[in-house]
C-alpha cells in the first residue's frame, strides 16, 4: 500500500474513532461525575506509570526488522508475556494496597478489574505488528473504527446501566477482547505461541531504549496527574483529565495515527537518498497547518464549548482546556521527535533532553497543584516551551535540509492559524468570554475562520490544498493505463 493510501486509510479511520468515542464522552459526562473521571484518572495514571517499564516498544521491533522468523516472534511472545504477567501483578498489588497508595478504594475496584485488560490484550501483540510491518493499514484502521465503536457503546452502556466508574474498566476489557479476536482471525498465528528464549537479550537492549525514549515523558504526565488527584482531589483530577481528553485526542489523530507511515517513509528516504527533510518539511506543514488553528480555535471557544458540550458542572475545566490545547499546539512545533532521533541513532540525547523536560515539567506542574487547577494546566505551556527550546536546535540539526526552513514552516503556519481564528477571538471579546455565547454566533464565527482559512490554503498552494486536489481528482486514461 502506498504513502498516500496508507495515510487517507490512517486518517479516515482516527478521524471516525474520534467522533466516536468523543460523542461517547459527551453523553458518559451527564451520566457519571467529575469524581469518577477522577478515579478513572488516578487508575490510568498508576497503570501507565507502571506500563512504561513493561512496553518495551516490541512491535517497532517486528516492523524494523528485515526477516521475522518464526523463532523470533516467539522470542517476543515470551518477552511479552513475561511483561505482561509482572505488569498484571503490579497492578493487582496497587488494587489491594490502593487505600494506602491512592486514598481511594474506589481506585482498587477499578484496577482488580482492569487487571484482566493486558492478559487479553497479549493475544493481540502479534498479529496487530504484522499486519503494521506487512502495511495492511486497511485492516488496522478497521481495526480502530471497531475498538472506537465497541469502547463507545459499551461505555455508554454500562454508565447507563448505573457502573458508574467501573464502567470504563469493564469497557477496556470488552474493548480489547474484541479487537484480540478479530486481529487474530485476520493474521492467525497460533505457532508462536510457545515459550522460546533465545534472543531476548537483544530484544531487551532494544526495549530499554525505547523505554529511555516515551517512558519518562509518560511517567511525567501520570506522576502529574496523580500529584494534582493528591493534592486537589478526585474531582479536580476528573476536571483536568476531562480538558486534557481532547487535545490528547486530536493530537493523537494528526500525529500518532500517521506516525509509523511517516517513520516508515523516512526510513526509506534515508536509506535511498540520506536525507529525511523533504518529507518531513512535508509532514510538518500538512499537520502543523491543520493542527494549529483546530487547537487554537478551541483554545479561544473553550468557555462555551465546554457549557454546550458538558454542562454547567464540567465548567471550570473550561480554563485548564484552553490552556492545555495551546500547551499541545506549541508541543507540535517539534512533532515527530521520537523517529527522528532514532533513524539518526541519538537516542541517548533523547533520553537526556527528556529527562531535563520531565524535572523542569513535573517541579513546575507539582508546585502549580498547592494554588490551583488553572495553574497547573498553565505549568503544562510552560514545560511545552520549555521542550521547544531544548529540542530546537538538535532537530533542525537533524532532520538537516536547507537553513531556517523549519521557522517557515512555523510562520505559514501561524498565519493560517491567525486568519482561521481572528473571527472567534472577536467573537468571544464581544461577549466577555462568556460561556453563554450564543451557538448561532459560534457556528458563523468558525464557518468564517474555516473560509479564511481555506483562502489561505489556496492562495499559498498549501500541501494540505494540493493533497485535496489529488484525492478528488479523477485519474486521466493515460495515468489510468500507466498505473495499472
Amino acid at each position: 500500500m502506498s504513502v498516500r493510501r496508507s495515510l487517507i486509510w490512517t486518517y479516515g479511520a482516527q478521524l471516525f474513532s474520534f467522533l466516536i468515542v468523543f460523542a461517547s464522552t459527551v453523553v458518559v459526562a451527564r451520566l457519571v461525575t467529575p469524581r469518577d473521571f477522577g478515579i478513572y484518572g488516578m487508575a490510568v495514571a498508576a497503570t501507565t506509570i507502571i506500563n512504561v517499564f513493561m512496553q518495551l516498544g516490541l512491535a517497532k521491533y517486528i516492523m524494523r526488522e528485515e526477516t521475522v522468523s518464526r523463532d523470533l516472534l516467539r522470542s517476543l511472545f515470551t518477552v511479552n508475556l513475561l511483561m505482561t504477567l509482572v505488569y498484571c501483578c503490579a497492578i493487582l498489588i496497587g488494587s489491594v494496597f490502593s487505600t494506602y497508595l491512592f486514598q481511594s478504594q474506589e481506585v482498587g475496584r477499578f484496577l482488580l478489574v482492569f487487571a484482566l485488560f493486558p492478559l487479553i490484550a497479549m493475544f493481540e501483540f502479534i498479529p496487530s505488528a504484522l499486519a503494521a510491518r506487512e502495511m495492511r493499514f486497511g485492516l488496522i484502521s478497521a481495526m480502530a473504527v471497531v475498538r472506537a465503536v465497541v469502547l463507545a457503546s459499551s461505555t455508554v452502556g454500562l454508565a447507563l446501566l448505573g457502573l458508574e466508574y467501573m464502567s470504563f474498566a469493564w469497557a477496556q476489557v470488552l474493548t480489547f477482547a474484541v479487537t484480540a479476536i478479530g486481529f487474530n482471525a485476520a493474521i492467525w498465528r497460533p505457532d508462536v505461541w510457545l515459550l522460546r528464549f533465545s534472543d531476548v537479550r537483544r530484544i531487551a537492549h532494544f526495549g530499554l531504549q525505547m523505554i529511555g525514549i516515551s517512558g519518562i515523558s509518560q511517567i511525567n504526565a501520570r506522576l502529574s496527574e496523580m500529584t494534582l488527584g493528591s493534592m486537589l482531589g478526585l474531582g479536580a483530577l476528573g476536571l483536568y483529565t476531562r480538558a486534557a481528553g481532547l487535545p490528547g485526542q486530536i493530537n493523537g489523530i494528526v500525529f500518532s495515527a500517521g506516525s509509523n507511515v511517516i517513520f516508515s517513509r523516512l526510513s526509506s528516504d534515508l536509506r535511498e537518498r540520506g536525507e529525511i527533510h523533504k518529507n518531513y518539511l512535508h509532514f510538518m506543514r500538512l499537520l502543523l497547518g491543520l493542527l494549529w488553528p483546530m487547537m487554537i480555535g478551541i483554545a479561544i471557544l473553550a468557555q462555551p464549548i465546554i457549557a454546550l458540550l458538558y454542562g454547567a458542572k464540567w465548567q471550570a475545566a473550561a480554563a485548564p482546556l484552553s490552556l492545555l490545547m495551546i500547551a499541545t499546539a506549541i508541543a507540535a512545533t517539534i512533532g515527530l521527535t521520537a523517529e527522528v532521533f532514532i533513524l539518526r541513532h541519538r537516542t541517548k540525547q533523547q533520553v537526556q533532553i527528556e529527562a531535563l523536560r520531565a524535572i523542569f515539567g513535573y517541579a513546575a506542574f507539582a508546585a502549580a497543584t498547592t494554588v490551583s487547577l488553572t495553574l497547573a494546566a498553565a505549568a503544562k505551556v510552560a514545560e511545552a516551551v520549555f521542550a521547544f527550546l531544548l529540542y530546537r536546535k538538535p532537530m533542525t540539526e537533524l532532520v538537516g535540509g536547507p537553513s531556517g526552513a523549519l521557522r517557515s514552516v512555523y510562520f505559514e503556519a501561524l498565519l493560517m492559524t491567525v486568519a482561521a481564528v481572528l473571527p472567534a477571538g472577536l467573537l468571544m471579546a464581544w461577549f466577555n468570554n462568556a460561556p453563554e455565547t450564543p451557538l448561532p454566533y459560534i457556528v458563523a464565527a468558525v464557518a468564517a475562520g474555516v473560509l479564511c482559512w481555506a483562502l489561505m490554503l489556496i492562495a499559498r498552494r498549501h500541501p494540505l490544498y494540493l493533497e485535496l486536489l489529488r484525492v478528488l481528482r479523477r485519474p486521466t486514461a493515460g495515468e489510468t493505463s500507466s498505473a495499472t
